[in-house]
């Protein structure tokens, strides 16, 4: 009789197994862990909870970083690099682009200006660039309030009868053009 128990036990078991894995979907078990990890593995990846795209702010700054707007990402690099050989390989300043930048835009209105008059055309009106009054008196008035900074500076040190801090504002022009000079003839 135990054995009887025991038989329709383990065939009761075999059948209620049988039954659960009929139905679920016929994958092997290899397949879906497989699967599961790299899902996981995607979402997760370096233990981070949200996207990459969601982390670098979203937007066209995030998709540029990420490559997925190829034409914008490319020619950033490629004027990056550009900036990079410009200044790095070929030592040029600023000053020194914006002044080529600026004189090339001249030499192109002048041609296109007087080419429109040989060629019948009516030539274009180039908008004027008329920068407002605010600007510059901002900027003369933030010149203005750090020339009377430095002013206030030098008219304290001289006035305090600090010997040590006097003798050191005195000599560091000197100093300075001393630097130059060794470098210059190097």
């Amino acid at each position: 009789m135990p054995e009887k128990i025991s038989e329709d036990l383990f065939n009761n078991l075999v059948e209620t197994i049988a039954d659960s894995v009929s139905k679920q979907k016929s994958v092997s078990f290899f397949e879906e862990e497989k699967s599961n990890s790299v899902v996981s593995g995607f979402n997760r990846l370096f233990g981070r909870q949200r996207p990459v795209h969601h982390i670098l702010g979203g937007g066209k700054s995030a998709d540029v970083l990420l490559w997925r707007n190829k034409k914008i990402s490319a020619s950033f690099l490629a004027s990056a690099t550009l900036i990079w050989v410009l200044f790095e390989w070929l030592n040029y300043h600023f000053l020194t682009l914006l002044s080529f930048a600026l004189v090339l835009g001249m030499v192109a209105q002048f041609v296109w200006s007087n080419a429109s008059g040989l060629l019948n055309r009516s030539s274009s009106q180039v908008p004027r660039l008329v920068l407002p009054d605010e600007l510059f008196v901002s900027i003369g008035r933030s010149v203005g309030a750090e020339v009377n900074r430095g002013l206030q500076y030098l008219q304290d040190v001289s006035c305090q009868g600090n010997l040590k801090q006097f003798l050191v504002v005195l000599l560091r022009p000197i100093h300075y053009q001393f630097c130059m000079r060794g470098m210059m003839s190097k």
